[in-house]
């Protein structure tokens, strides 16, 4: 039999799981193949501020929100700004206490936010839609003190017996953001493929969780690197095209719990299939994924469900 690990594994590789992995978030582990460790800290004394600075609110799915308002409103204070400490001791202080429960799943090292994400927390969603076009140089200095600050925790992160990290980001809604897919080739993809180059060297797999609606950036993606594409809303997506583009050449993490309705179980587990059948192969490229805050009792149905899925169509 697979370890929970090599599951999750083979799902990424697609070589042939002996079923689909789940990936519960938060803290109701159990029937989960993985374990998520945030790696994101607050203030040493104030629990509602991130590290860098800006406020920390979550979605009631427990994922990071971006907040609108500066914390860096003027380039004086960017000048003046400091990339907080790597501090791997506090940051990974967790880790022992983690590994008990851990056993044979998959550990996966997750950046709340993380890339330019962060960048739109430090500047605020108005500064942050205009500085690549108007100060593109220090746009990407600010960029380079983020990413650097990211590869720098890689080393510790292996060591400490991660298997792979997930960087959280996205570039803004498709209908309001600025950034096209040009853009952000010319000012960004040279980056992210520096800092998914180091993870990997290291021998981090690498999760990546986009806006959901910043598809056309999938390909991208996965020519420099990236492994697991995470998809949070799969209802809210054309997924029969995402898979006809993509499918059996990056895997797909899927919220499965999104599409699951206890009203209509048998419509729910045909949903559920479909968009596997859509994004996986036959021989994994699959995995299904459950919110923090999604109820015990659904968390079995959906581990059932997907125990049963030993095959695509």
């Amino acid at each position: 039999m697979q370890t929970r690990k090599s599951l999750v594994e083979r799902a990424i590789r697609m070589q042939n799981p002996e079923r689909v992995p789940l990936c519960v978030q938060g803290s109701q582990i159990g029937l989960s193949d993985v374990l998520t460790f945030d790696l994101s800290l607050s203030k040493p004394n104030d629990p509602h501020t991130s590290e860098w600075g800006f406020k920390r609110e979550r979605t009631p799915e427990g994922a990071w929100i971006v907040p609108d308002e500066p914390f860096l409103d003027k380039w004086s204070e960017v000048d003046e700004y400091k990339a907080p400490s790597v501090n791997l001791p506090r940051r990974l202080a967790r880790v022992k206490q983690a590994a008990q429960v851990c056993g044979d799943r998959y550990r996966l090292a997750r950046f709340g936010l993380s890339g330019y994400s962060v960048y739109r927390a430090l500047r605020g969603k108005r500064w942050s839609s205009e500085d690549f076009l108007r100060d593109p140089e220090r746009f990407q200095e600010l960029m380079e003190l983020i990413f650097e600050f990211e590869v720098n925790m890689f080393d510790g992160l292996a060591r400490a017996g991660f298997h792979g990290v997930e960087f959280t980001d996205g570039w803004g809604s498709r209908k309001t953001s600025r950034f096209s897919l040009q853009l952000w080739r010319i000012l960004l993809r040279e980056g992210y493929a520096k800092v998914i180059k180091r993870a990997k060297d290291v021998g981090l797999q690498i999760w990546f969780s986009p806006s959901d609606d910043c598809v056309e950036f999938i390909n991208d993606l996965t020519q420099i690197g990236v492994d697991v594409i995470k998809i949070e809303s799969p209802s809210s997506l054309d997924v029969a095209s995402l898979g006809r583009y993509h499918r059996g050449r990056v895997s797909f993490a899927v919220r499965i719990d999104e599409l699951y309705d206890p009203n209509d179980d048998e419509g729910s587990r045909a949903m559920i299939r479909e968009t596997q059948d859509c994004l996986g192969v036959l021989t994994g490229g699959f995995i299904g994924t459950v919110a923090a805050n999604c109820p015990p009792e659904k968390i079995r149905v959906l581990f059932d469900i997907v125990k049963e899925f030993k095959g695509l169509n």
